[in-house]
């Protein structure tokens, strides 16, 4: 077998986005529209000379290392479109030196999945042209990725009026409620929560709260394919991370809302429902309770004179009753999780608050009981649409100063963050 010389094959794709709009029961797919480009200097006898467009899912759910267990694996084909241009059969048996140029159009269907990129699997859509020669000669394959993304935008409704309203009650102590948006785009889409946290008993205070966007992602073989039992992995992971906020008074009205604003990237996975893989999304918020015991209510007096710190400012920091929302911003009830404490949790947090203040009397020390709280509220991760949008000019083409006919394309300053830089005078 040797490799043909001055033979080249080439995909050429004409404005591909891949971008399906709507629920895949609803959505009319995407066209591939493209030429396939056979160039070669020497007369050629080629068998055939194939496009083929083709999609694959495939997941692993064993351990690492499962060459040796094929039951925790499963590989489907969940489109495959082919086109044929030239055919030793029903055609010409030479092809004349020369460039020439094959013509492909054909539609894509709405139901096919995302592209997808895992730990444990993938959904992966290529372009594939084969020109296949006679024996002794090796087969010339190219091969062209492309990437399907789903849209779930209505555009007659903007994302910023697209809201979910939470309420309720944690452990009989703290009553929150949240308003969320319901969809977000991942290529910078912003995440803007609104959270009111109000304690429900003078022996509860709020120390902090940690927010993050969870991502859980659920890979799982069929029925159809599994030879003994089904498997399946899920794994759930924070792809931004998390931040911690500590509630303190003086930044902080009780009247006030708490405001969570974060953007994502694209490294984030829009939501996804398939056969093989199911990617989901949530904002996790965890707020940290500290439950005095009635020992330390009879020592108030005591405490409060020798020593002034945080938890007496976050108990009267909620004193004030927490103000509804619109009621056109109240969709739904959310039920709530709730992370019971561990003795292990418990000593973890009273040796860490005695070191903080060791040179205390140990006698006269409130020991609070430390909670954490779960919510948990769902959010839909989707992609911008292919729509293309007016861009603002760049400064060297506008006026300086602008007049007012430019005023409003002009784009945005650079945000410049003061406690970034340090200058020596």
């Amino acid at each position: 077998m040797f490799k043909p010389k001055n033979i080249s094959l080439e995909i050429i794709l004409n404005d591909f986005n891949g971008i399906m709009h709507g629920n895949p029961e609803e959505s009319i797919g995407c066209k591939l529209k493209g030429k396939l480009v056979l160039k070669n200097q020497n007369v050629i006898s080629p068998k055939h000379l194939i496009f083929v467009f083709i999609g694959k899912s495939s997941v692993s759910c064993g351990p690492l290392m499962t060459s040796s267990n094929p039951e925790y694996r499963e590989t489907q084909t969940i489109y495959r479109k082919q086109c044929i241009f030239h055919n030793s059969r029903s055609s010409n048996r030479k092809i004349p030196p020369g460039t020439y140029e094959y013509e492909f159009d054909f539609d894509i269907p709405g139901y096919l999945p995302s592209s997808f990129k895992g730990a444990r699997g993938k959904i992966e859509y290529s372009c594939n042209a084969i020109l296949v020669l006679p024996i002794f000669q090796s087969n010339i394959l190219v091969k062209k990725m492309v990437n399907i993304k789903r849209c779930l935008i209505n555009e007659a409704i903007p994302l910023s009026n697209q809201s979910n309203f939470s309420e309720g009650i944690l452990d009989d102590r703290i009553q929150f409620q949240i308003s969320t948006p319901i969809m977000v785009c991942h290529e910078g889409g912003l995440v803007s929560a609104k959270l009111n946290l109000k304690p429900l008993n003078s022996e509860t205070f709020i120390e902090s709260l940690e927010y993050g966007l969870k991502e859980q992602i659920h890979y799982h073989t069929t029925e159809s394919y599994a030879k003994t039992f089904i498997a399946s992995v899920k794994e759930d992971k924070f792809p931004l991370g998390k931040k911690t906020m500590h509630l303190d008074q003086l930044f902080h009205d009780p009247s006030d809302h708490i405001s969570i604003d974060f953007r994502l990237c694209p490294w984030v996975n829009c939501d996804l429902d398939s056969q093989l893989i199911n990617v989901k999304h949530k904002l996790s918020l965890t707020i940290k309770v500290n439950v005095s015991s009635e020992s330390i209510n009879n020592d108030d007096d005591i405490w409060s004179d020798s020593h002034q710190d945080d938890s007496s400012t976050n108990i009267r920091r909620f004193s004030s009753p927490v103000g509804s929302p619109p009621t056109n911003h109240r969709r739904s009830l959310r039920t709530l999780s709730l992370l019971p404490p561990s003795n292990s949790s418990r000593t973890f947090s009273i040796s860490n608050y005695l070191n903080s203040r060791s040179t205390r009397n140990t006698k006269n020390e409130p020991k609070p009981n430390t909670k954490l709280l779960n919510i948990e509220i769902p959010i839909i991760i989707t992609t911008k649409s292919d729509i293309p949008r007016q861009q603002a000019p760049s400064y060297s083409s506008v006026d300086e100063p602008p007049a007012y006919i430019y005023a409003s394309m002009i784009p945005p300053p650079p945000d410049y963050c003061a406690d970034t830089y340090d200058f020596d005078i």
